[in-house]
């Protein structure tokens, strides 16, 4: 992740005021800390660079591993789907 240290247009001076639930402000403060950033620097690395996306997905293994369940699931319906349609095809199919 890209740290933005300090913008060309001069010193930090205008506050910003977030609402956030108890466990968001902790899950912030969590992932600041293991990026070794203040939660400052943290939430102006993420909003400045875009990375949102990327941290949501990679911060979250559970998700991603129901998504890969899920993907398994439409894969196997999908077979079983080809698979009969190749079957009622081949019925269909006059043989010479």
């Amino acid at each position: 992740m890209s740290v933005v240290l300090q913008d060309a247009i001069g010193p930090r001076t205008t506050r910003l005021s977030v609402l956030v639930s108890s466990s968001e402000a902790e899950e912030i403060a969590h992932r600041a800390e293991a990026a070794n950033l203040s939660v400052s620097a943290y939430l102006r690395a993420q909003a400045l660079t875009n990375n949102l996306a990327d941290d949501d997905a990679a911060g979250d293994p559970e998700a991603l591993a129901v998504f890969d369940q899920i993907i398994d699931v439409i894969t196997t319906r999908i077979d079983q789907a080809n698979s009969s349609l190749e079957a009622a095809l081949a019925r269909l199919t006059p043989k010479p």
